[in-house]
């Protein structure tokens, strides 16, 4: 094998041509291949994941059951081991690791704050822990590109004297400290950044193969030489007498003039520079493999900007066999990002249906690739996703972060249900009672309108409302049926819970390893490993460990600001997946460069993701960057738009772009819309390659194949399933939203309390109507007590479990002293001409409705017998009381059905028949603490209007012994717009919105 130079190119399927040279002897002529064997050959690649990709295509193509591998090592992400295991006894200080680095540059922000207080980004970065550390991380990156560039940065090199706005000089004032002291930091701990390591460890390898070290055949397969490290390394290797640097996607057959105007945004840009400094011509580098037949597509798509009018007349491009070069191509235009995701999920489905068919999404978007594995899990599939995750997404990492948010929520329900409901948070039970118990926790703590609020204390709160909800007639069903044997379990999982939280409440300022411990026994509480760890609880277990072991690194913080900084830590850390041979990848663009598949989907192609937008970052501008040598963004295109090209070389290729984004419309990829310029000199266009029936399919695919929507529900059960008792209060519902009552009544499904409810008016309304009750109670039995000091000391009793809540205590309970002092003055005027008060009273009336006997229940607030034996009925409200129109009218009908069942003698003979008058009792919190409706005037008959009411009630239940009388929602609702308890059991929403 003769050659021209050193370097080669190769399109796509790098790392498959690669295998197949190397098995045959490459870069070696045959007789220099007989000297050596497979074992000497070193191949540099891009990353791991490229590395073990040749390992596993060598050993399956060399055919054997056994072979001795060459040494393949990652240029990339490299470290000790990979690259510099040759060379011990050179001593290389190890890499500062990342977090260790960021709480060195939160200290020096807190410095730079300190000194600078009168700047407003001092006063910012000391109030936000959230803006201390997205500064540290945005400095961080500079420093990474500084010293990926080998730039030597003085603080006396930053432009101060130019005509600056205020906080462009107090951003560079805190760049020059920076630089100024971090480099003594890392020095000072015989540390190195991670780029300035792997620079100096590239370097040294290249000095190695310089000086002979490396006797075997060396190949760089798959890099573009950006970094001035990495092309010193590529050109050790060309001038070894055994090396060849295969570039990839070079093209061959580019114009003299494109070359010289071209610009860091050219796909070419970085492979030209490296060009130059090996000093080797485009025409002395050779193909390795077949060139891809749209290789020259590419290259006239990735024309310089000031070439492009040659579209319309470059024989080049007339020379291009477009149809063929076009073959294997499709476009995904989605309408929205979510059926993009759904439509490559399908894609990649399909290719499952053929054996051993393979398919990989390459995209920049981590977004859209956690959509598609998540589209892809519908059908059990699970996908290889090389970015792996982050670890607060999974496992116990999860948990913590659940913990963390909780903890800056201030316990708040919601955050805490969130917590309790993760599987892995189990406080030492097994999975199955850890889950029901926290239910039942929610249901009875959590789900109130006052719900525990002092984690410290959940079993003694617990306990101190036990009595209460056990005498409550309005607790829900599920809570009432508890036994004594729940309510002492359910007491010991409040008391594990306040034990595992207690390490992180009420911690001042401390240490940052101090407030990681403290977080991580709280989580050794909620989530003991049980068995063996896995994968992502070593990983956890080994960054924990490593955040505890130097205090001093991290300021001194608040809780808040630890949560920040942990927050960022479990971020950060990635979980790796574990190696095995899925048919389905997720590749990021540097990896996809040596990855292949049958169907290769460029996903995400919309301007601002691929490419992503130019932005020069928050520290220096352009301008600066060229000052002090940095490189602009545009060269971050000019990758991205390689990595285009590159994966466009693939057979089969599917290009995917998003028309919209929520409301918002995305604009396609700028590489798409010069793909369609090109099409166009051929009278084509990219609409000619899409795939309209892929998204069409997308769209079908959770929607029915007979959408019929629901209609108003109606539901007719058995007339021996009908109630034959009803109370007053569920008159009114069953003439308001009949489908309510048979809910409640007949299927007997009591609606849960909203979760974390604050001190709702219902709560209020029972606080005082239980006062004024036992108020009443205590007076009937000695009317010569003074009445005042009874209804506060009433009052205190029924508020005392709810008095430490601050609405109660200094908004409710004031209120209610005002109350009461104005009810005693209401009640002489009331109680003249009273010879008896019954208080909380219950009544029944039997009555037939359809030759059927019925029952008419109620339990009414207070009645006063009046001297000329008669009857009065009072109703205690914190609401809003009804008209007398609406009353009148029956909608409310609660008191003219009180006065019918005393009229009945339902309360007892004691109570006259006689009805002198029904009365609203308001007592609120308004500018009038209590307001008196007495209803009976000349337009409103009390006794009239009970007899009417009374009347309907047996007309309504007799309609309902129809068995073919249903029981409709919403008949009568106040509002049209009033939500009420069931529906969404109706799905009122939905045959509302149908026209029903």
């Amino acid at each position: 094998m003769s050659r021209k130079s050193s370097v080669w190119t190769a399109d796509a399927n790098l790392a498959e041509v690669l295998a197949d040279a190397v098995l045959n002897g490459f870069p070696l002529t045959e007789t220099q291949a007989k000297t050596f064997t497979l074992s000497q050959w070193t191949v540099l690649v891009p990353t791991r994941r490229a590395a073990r990709k040749l390992d596993d295509l060598l050993f399956e193509r060399a055919g054997k059951k056994g072979l001795v591998l060459p040494r393949i090592r990652p240029i990339g992400d490299v470290d000790e081991d990979d690259l510099f295991d040759a060379m011990p006894e050179l001593d290389v200080p190890a890499a500062m690791a990342t977090s260790t680095r960021l709480f060195h540059l939160l200290t020096l922000i807190d410095q730079w704050a300190d000194e600078n207080p009168q700047l407003p980004l001092a006063l910012n970065v000391k109030q936000s822990p959230a803006q201390c550390l997205g500064l540290a991380e945005s400095l961080g990156e500079l420093i990474d590109q500084i010293e990926t560039e080998e730039i030597s940065l003085r603080p006396d090199q930053l432009i101060f004297d130019l005509d600056l706005a205020v906080h462009r000089q107090s951003i560079l004032s805190l760049l020059a400290l920076v630089l100024e002291n971090l480099p003594q930091i890392i020095l000072k701990a015989n540390a190195m950044g991670r780029a300035a390591r792997r620079n100096a460890l590239l370097r040294l390898e290249a000095e190695r193969i310089r000086q002979g070290f490396v006797k075997g055949p060396i190949i760089a397969a798959g890099s573009t030489g950006t970094n001035p490290a990495t092309r010193d390394l590529l050109a050790a290797i060309a001038s070894h007498p055994f090396g060849a640097v295969i570039l990839p996607g070079l093209d061959l057959s580019l114009q003299p003039q494109d070359r010289i105007v071209m610009t860091a945004s050219h796909p070419q840009y970085a492979m030209k520079i490296l060009l130059e400094e090996l000093s080797v011509e485009l025409s002395d580098v050779e193909y390795l493999g077949a060139a891809s037949p749209r290789a020259g597509l590419m290259s006239q798509l990735m024309r310089p900007a000031e070439t492009t009018a040659q579209w319309h007349n470059s024989k080049d491009l007339a020379a291009i066999d477009l149809d063929n070069a076009m073959a294997g191509i499709g476009i995904i235009a989605a309408p929205d990002r979510h059926l993009e995701a759904r439509a490559i999920a399908l894609v990649m489905r399909e290719v499952l249906e053929t054996q051993d068919k393979t398919a990989a999404l390459v995209t920049p978007d981590r977004d859209l690739a956690q959509r598609v594995t998540a589209e892809l899990l519908r059908w059990n599939v699970m996908i290889d996703d090389s970015a792996g995750q982050a670890l607060l997404l999974h496992g116990r990492g999860h948990v913590l972060d659940l913990v963390l948010r909780t903890v800056e929520d201030d316990f708040a329900v919601q955050r805490l249900v969130a917590l309790l409901s993760h599987p892995d948070c189990t406080l030492g039970l097994t999975p199955v009672a850890a889950k029901h118990m926290a239910r039942l926790f929610e249901l009875v703590g959590l789900r109130r309108d006052l719900p525990l609020s002092r984690p410290q204390s959940f079993a003694e709160d617990l306990l101190a409302l036990k009595p209460i909800i056990q005498r409550d007639r309005y607790a829900h069903p599920r809570i009432a049926e508890l036994t004594e044997e729940q309510w002492t379990e359910l007491l010991a999982f409040a008391a594990t819970l306040s034990s595992a939280l207690k390490p992180i409440m009420n911690h001042g300022p401390a240490s940052f390893a101090n407030h990681v411990e403290n977080f991580s026994a709280c989580l050794e509480l909620l989530s003991p490993i049980v068995g063996q760890a896995t994968s992502i609880d070593v990983v956890l277990s080994e960054l924990l460990s490593q955040l505890r072991q130097d205090p001093s690194l991290h300021p001194m913080s608040t809780q808040a600001r630890a949560i920040s900084t942990l927050r960022w830590c479990l971020k950060h850390q990635q979980v790796r997946p574990v190696t095995r041979k899925e048919r389905l990848s997720i590749y990021g663009l540097p990896e996809a460069r040596m990855m292949t598949a049958d169907v290769v989907i460029l996903g995400g192609l919309n301007e601002n993701i691929w490419p992503a937008a130019a932005d020069p970052g928050p520290w220096v501008n352009r301008s600066m960057r060229q000052h002090i040598g940095l490189q602009q963004p545009e060269r971050d295109i000019g990758i991205t738009a390689h990595d285009f090209a590159q994966n466009m070389q693939h057979g089969h290729v599917l290009l995917s772009y998003a028309q919209r984004k929520g409301s918002e419309p995305l604009m396609k990829s700028r590489w798409l819309l010069r793909l369609n310029a090109v099409l166009q000199t051929r009278q084509k266009s990219l609409d000619d390659y899409e795939l309209p029936k892929l998204v069409e399919l997308a769209v079908k695919l959770d929607q029915p194949s007979v959408f019929v929507p629901a209609g108003v529900p109606k539901p007719c059960p058995p007339i021996a399933a009908r109630p034959r008792q009803i109370s007053i209060s569920d008159v009114q519902t069953l003439k308001r939203d009949p489908y309510g009552f048979y809910a409640a009544k007949i299927l007997r499904l009591q609606p849960l309390n909203k979760l974390g409810a604050v001190v709702e008016p219902r709560l209020r309304g029972q606080l005082f109507h239980d006062a004024l009750a036992a108020w009443g109670k205590t007076i009937i039995l000695d009317p010569t007590a003074p009445s005042l000091d009874i209804l506060l000391r009433e009052g205190e009793r029924v508020f005392a479990p709810y008095i430490d809540t601050l609405e109660v205590k200094h908004f409710w309970w004031p209120r209610f002293v005002r109350m009461a002092t104005a009810m005693v003055r209401e009640e002489h005027a009331l109680s003249q001409n009273v010879v008896a008060r019954l208080t909380e009273q219950r009544g029944t009336v039997e009555f037939m409705a359809a030759g059927v006997s019925h029952t008419l229940t109620a339990r009414a607030d207070r009645i006063d017998v009046l001297s000329g034996q008669s009857t009065r009925i009072i109703d205690y409200k914190t609401g809003v009381v009804p008209s007398r129109p609406q009353v009148n009218a029956g909608f409310y009908p609660q008191l003219t059905l009180t006065a019918a069942i005393a009229m009945n003698q339902g309360f007892g003979r004691d109570v006259p028949i006689t009805i002198d008058d029904v009365i609203y009792i308001k007592t609120s919190c308004g500018a009038k603490p209590v307001e008196v409706t007495a209803l009976n005037n000349s337009k409103f008959n009390a006794t009239l209007a009970a007899q009417r009411h009374f009347a309907g009630l047996k007309t309504l239940m007799a309609e309902y012994q129809n068995p073919h009388a249903c029981y409709l929602p919403r008949v009568a609702v106040f509002k049209e717009d009033d939500e009420l308890d069931y529906d969404h059991l109706s799905r009122f929403a939905e045959w509302s919105l149908g026209g029903a």
